[in-house]
């Protein structure tokens, strides 16, 4: 949903996946709609229905496009999937599966970095086996996850201060004596992109981000006969 977050998914495809051949390369349709409701706002007044529309109608039109597999570039969002018909929800990387998944694996603790409307839903707590991830995940208090919230929108949605909200996550691990977080927001991809692209320059912070777990893993997530089909994001 944010238009620069989905923006950098895309580059960050490429940045992993661009092959000697161009036309071996991933083909990805990117559908950029920043005219969704907030979804934090609209899931705690209880207005579900006015994102459940135009989500299907969104997914039904890259579905008519040919798109083998789809990635919502919201993790908020993926509140909704349950009530997506279970053809669509096939077609669907589950973000908040991936987090589950690569935190598990980790077996170390990690500070959870979401939109309120996320942590508000308990969407991550609701996944399955949440019971192995949930030891090695830290959620912010009450205070810093309302800061959380009001600089994702500020420094990554509104301006483009990723290095001032890089910043921001050193001073909070430091205070949950934490080196990790997980991207737990699709915004904060724009800071796992750019810490890739500036190695070395944060070395204290490392991140575990689904979307960069896509990109840095494509062909897992898509499978091999279908590498001339499309994704969609």
């Amino acid at each position: 949903m944010g238009p620069l977050a989905s923006a950098d998914f895309v580059l960050s495809i490429y940045d992993y996946n661009l092959t000697g051949v161009e036309q071996l390369s991933p083909s990805v349709i990117l559908y950029s709609d920043p005219s969704f409701p907030d979804r934090t706002e609209i899931f705690n007044a209880g207005r579900d229905q006015e994102l459940l529309e135009p989500l299907q109608i969104a997914l039904d039109k890259l579905c008519d496009m040919g798109v083998a597999k789809i990635v919502i570039a919201c993790i908020t969002l993926h509140h909704l999937l349950p009530r997506l018909r279970p053809e669509m929800q096939r077609k669907i990387i589950s973000l908040p599966e991936i987090i589950i998944s690569r935190v598990s694996e980790t077996k170390r603790r990690h500070l959870l970095i979401a939109s309120s409307g996320t942590r508000s839903t308990r969407l991550l707590e609701r996944q399955p086996n949440w019971e192995t991830a949930a030891p090695y995940l830290v959620w912010p208090d009450d205070d810093d996850q309302r800061l959380i919230h009001e600089r994702i929108y500020d420094e990554i949605k509104a301006n483009d201060r990723v290095e001032s909200f890089v910043s921001f996550l050193e001073g909070l691990c430091r205070k949950y004596e934490l080196t990790s977080v997980v991207a737990a927001c699709t915004e904060v991809h724009r800071v796992s992109r750019h810490l890739s692209l500036n190695d070395g320059d944060h070395r204290s912070l490392t991140m575990v981000d689904p979307l960069q777990i896509i990109a840095q893993d494509y062909k897992e997530f898509i499978d091999e006969q279908l590498q001339y089909s499309r994704t969609a994001f």
